[in-house]
């Protein structure tokens, strides 16, 4: 007699969820067949997402997935977040189709199905304050970028010019270099007067300047240059725009700490001054609890990336090694057979690990433990991953100081050459009795 075979189901996590298929002009979304339509499609419109949520209120539903598709996810999500739906915002590669079936209704039922079962993990997102002050941050790294290509091709319309005025300046966008170039789109062609426009401190001399001044002053080269100037002027406008937003909205997190007192200079901003580059600083410090800025090669504009990307609660991140696999920068996992498989992981765009990435590059000449650990990497490695490495360190010193609210204690060079030292003694010492000796 044949024994039947025991049938193994999935268990079900979320017996009352939803999944939802994003799209531009309408959604659809798929719940248990047990209800009589368990499958509906919506419009984008604002009263229509107003009934989808009912409707998931209607049926009881408490657990939503959906995918992350493009920017529109994000109406649909802030407004089942406000009624109280448990939203998880899903991996598009997590909800991938069987080949040749792929529809709108078979994938929201398909998100349905594997949220059920609990096969689903939600994106990190972090609280509705720190995602206000997240998009004026990079509100604000957009206009920064804007305006160097502004400034590039200012660059180029001198350059057809022949003013040869960036080889005797390090910065045309300084003090100096503005000064002449309003004088010449004002109407201004004698190099001389032109050179006297020079600041002290410029380590070129005035016959230089002058002699770099000299050009033809064509006129289509100068409405290009009075139009990027102009450019240039409004965007330096709304760069300041987006910092006095950044202060309100720092203004309105919760402050951790009392007070503080900066313990060491702030760096020096293109945008900001000194009073106001203080400022930031502080209101950084208040909100985090501690101050990242005692890191070394850590600045405040890095500072104020990794606040707006994570927030000070990072309770969504079991671990460390969990926080910097999100970041992208801990090394992938890639094992089969016991063996590590050839190639790299996934690519991981993350704003915070690119501004540890571009702290981590500075740290070459870092009097600190820091820099002479990053010195140490590139002496065994590639620059990349030197960087990387460096800035997987800065990402567990910044998990350290926000979960435990411990300062940062700097050890100095002394005591990375010290740690060094035991390193090469006992790597002598395991030679040594490899060899019998």
């Amino acid at each position: 007699m044949t024994r039947k075979k025991a049938q193994r189901h999935f268990q079900l996590i979320h017996p009352d969820c939803a999944g939802i298929d994003i799209g531009s002009k309408e959604h659809w979304v798929g719940v248990d067949p047990r209800h009589e339509h368990a499958v509906r499609s919506f419009p984008t419109f604002t009263d229509d997402l107003v009934k989808l949520a009912d409707w998931l209120e209607e049926l009881k539903i408490s657990v939503v997935a959906m995918e992350a598709t493009g920017v529109y996810w994000i109406p649909l999500f802030e407004l089942l977040d406000a009624r109280g739906f448990d939203v998880y915002l899903v991996n598009s590669r997590a909800t991938r189709q069987i080949s040749g079936r792929k529809s709108d209704v078979l994938d929201c039922q398909w998100i349905w199905q594997l949220m059920s079962h609990g096969l689903l993990r939600g994106a990190f997102r972090p609280a509705d304050e720190v995602c206000s002050l997240r998009a004026l941050v990079r509100q604000r790294v957009t206009k920064v970028r804007d305006q160097a290509k502004a400034l590039n091709r200012i660059q180029k319309a001198l350059t057809q010019m022949n003013i040869q005025l960036a080889n005797v300046i390090s910065d045309i966008s300084g003090v100096t270099g503005m000064k002449i170039l309003r004088a010449i789109l004002e109407g201004e062609r004698n190099p001389e007067k032109l050179a006297q426009l020079r600041n002290v401190r410029i380590k070129a001399d005035e016959d230089t300047v002058a002699r770099s001044l000299q050009g033809n002053w064509r006129l289509e080269h100068l409405h290009a240059l009075d139009q990027e100037v102009a450019c240039y002027d409004f965007l330096e406008t709304q760069i300041a725009a987006c910092d006095a937003l950044i202060n309100d909205s720092l203004a309105l997190l919760p402050v951790r700490d009392d007070a503080p007192q900066p313990t060491k200079k702030t760096l020096r901003s293109p945008h900001r001054s000194g009073q106001e580059q203080g400022a930031l600083h502080q209101a950084l410090w208040r909100t985090m609890g501690v101050d990242l800025t005692a890191i070394p090669t850590i600045g405040v504009d890095t500072a104020l990336v990794v606040a707006s990307e994570i927030g000070a609660d990072l309770s969504k991140f079991p671990s460390m090694k969990h926080f910097c696999s999100w970041l992208g920068l801990a090394p992938p996992t890639r094992i089969s057979g016991g063996k590590q498989l050839p190639g790299k992981g996934p690519k991981v765009i993350n704003r915070a690990a690119q501004a540890l990435k571009q702290a981590a590059s500075n740290a070459r000449n870092d009097q600190s433990f820091i820099g002479a650990s990053h010195r140490a990497r590139l002496a065994r490695m590639d620059t990349s991953c030197a960087i990387k490495a460096t800035a997987h360190q800065l990402a567990r010193l910044i998990y350290a100081m926000l979960t435990k609210g411990k300062p940062y204690i700097e050890q100095g060079i002394a005591v990375f050459e010290e740690q060094s030292k035991e390193r090469q003694y006992r790597a002598l010492l395991r030679k040594a009795r490899k060899l019998g000796l």
